[in-house]
């Protein structure tokens, strides 16, 4: 769980640095995410969610070699040069008391001022690997694959501190727009046929994908339900089991197995007068997805449909096992703000309002005012989007930003988020990896398989393509 583990997060890309020791808990939330999306691109009308990628069998093509490719690039024979791979391992290992790496200047590339030090890193496809190495400045990402990060640590006071991640991500030619298609598409894919219908279309549309994703997940029920308004009432219950995970990926299918099986989590959108627009649960290894949907359009679940808003309510409850200890939250309540542009698609998460916490009764005599630091000011920002141009390349955009009050309590939630880290050895991480270029590997050729039954339609340059992207 880690890489598309923050990203969509980290869907999709990977969180240098774990800003909220809840770095397993982030990390399930993130593969939870991305699950769920996978599982429904190979689970409901496939071929109508694919098609979204592009309007006829070459665009498609050519956006899944673009889109799955450099995602494939991402995750072959990822190497780390020393340097780099000392500092990943601090950060991650202090993120709550940062402290302890802000003078250590083995972790630094720079050091701007007295009180902001930055980390840059440029990831390279090299010689058939992937390589993260540390540099003195950065540039932007010009070939598909091609990634910058930059990690940057200030001191506000000698106790309190902020971590910001910038990290883009080139995708090449394919636009946001095109990827905003294939997210109505996969939303509207699910709303017609029953559910032998769609089991047959995925199994015959993604037999590579499916086949993949059956090692760790299953889907256990399609159920749409579609109303005389024009709407469709969409139902998903997909199982996580890692027996078959653990034949070919042992030690990655045994961390999944430890911190996922005893996770319970919610997470569902609402507007301002509290009307929920999407609905996702999961507990005893199972996750429920509900959502209403018009024509590949959100609409709330109960009630006459309407236009969505641009900012919703994200609210989570999640909960899990570190060590000995159950610990999470709830009530975390942030706004999400959709950005849909000609060429931008964007999610936004802000979280001002700290929300419960679920902590071991040791920590009940600790002050607890230092868990209310990050949701005090700009709050807790985390942002995850594509951008085009006409002229570079597109980019997967990753931004995160979170304050930090140094405390007794964040040094003890610091050691349950280091035990965590610490199970995430070298192999588990290749494994992983190896899972998720797999995953990649069999979207891209199961897209490539579909392309020639969409017809050569009209040539577009990419170029032109992104140009005149329509916000769909």
């Amino acid at each position: 769980m880690r890489d598309v583990r923050k990203r969509w997060h980290d869907l999709i890309l990977h969180s240098h640095v774990r800003c909220a020791r809840a770095a397993r808990v982030a990390s399930l939330l993130r593969w939870t995410t991305l699950a769920s999306v996978l599982i429904a691109l190979t689970a409901s009308a496939c071929r109508q969610a694919l098609r979204g990628l592009g309007p006829s069998g070459a665009a498609l093509e050519r956006n899944a070699d673009q889109l799955f490719g450099a995602l494939i690039i991402r995750y072959s024979q990822v190497a780390r040069d020393a340097k780099y791979e000392f500092a990943r391992n601090q950060l991650n290992r202090n993120a709550l008391v940062p402290s302890r790496v802000f003078d250590d200047t083995a972790v630094w590339t720079s050091e701007p001022s007295p009180v902001l030090h930055a980390l840059f890193v440029q990831g390279t496809p090299e010689s058939g690997r992937y390589l993260f190495a540390s540099r003195p400045t950065l540039t932007r990402p010009a070939r598909l694959g091609e990634s910058r990060h930059l990690i940057t640590l200030a001191r506000l006071s000698p106790n309190e501190f902020v971590w910001d991640t910038s990290v883009d991500f080139a995708l090449g030619t394919v636009s946001a727009a095109a990827v905003g298609a294939l997210t109505t598409a996969l939303l509207g894919s699910a709303e017609r046929g029953s559910e032998q219908e769609l089991r047959a279309d995925y199994r015959t549309v993604t037999p590579r994908a499916a086949a993949v994703l059956a090692t760790l997940f299953s889907m256990d029920s399609i159920r749409t339900s579609p109303f005389s308004d024009g709407t469709s009432d969409v139902n998903l219950t997909i199982g996580m089991h890692t027996d078959a995970l653990k034949d070919r990926y042992p030690a990655f299918g045994d961390y999944v197995a430890k911190y996922a099986d005893p996770a319970h989590y919610r997470f569902f959108l609402t507007d301002k007068s509290g009307a929920i627009w999407f609905d996702l649960r999961g507990a005893d290894r199972q996750f429920d997805v509900h959502y209403r949907a018009a024509q590949g359009r959100l609409v709330p679940l109960y009630g006459p449909p309407r236009t969505r808003p641009d900012t919703l309510e994200l609210h989570v409850d999640f909960t899990t096992k570190l060590k000995i200890f159950t610990v999470g939250v709830r009530n975390l309540v942030a706004d999400f703000v959709i950005t849909a542009t000609p060429h931008e698609r964007a999610w936004t998460t802000i979280a001002r309002r700290e929300p419960e916490w679920s902590l071991p009764f040791i920590t009940e005599r600790f002050l607890h005012s230092p868990l209310r630091r990050p949701f005090t000011g700009t709050g807790v920002i985390f942002h995850l989007g594509i951008r085009d141009s006409a002229e570079a390349q597109t980019l997967l955009e990753r931004r995160s930003h979170v304050e930090v009050q140094e405390s007794t309590i964040l040094r003890f939630l610091n050691s349950l988020g280091s035990g965590a880290m610490s199970d995430l050895s070298d192999r588990t991480e290749r494994e992983e990896e190896q899972f998720l270029r797999e995953i990649f590997m069999a979207l891209q050729a199961d897209a490539r398989a579909l392309a020639p039954s969409l017809g050569a339609g009209s040539p577009v340059a990419p170029e032109t393509e992104k140009a005149n992207a329509a916000d769909p």
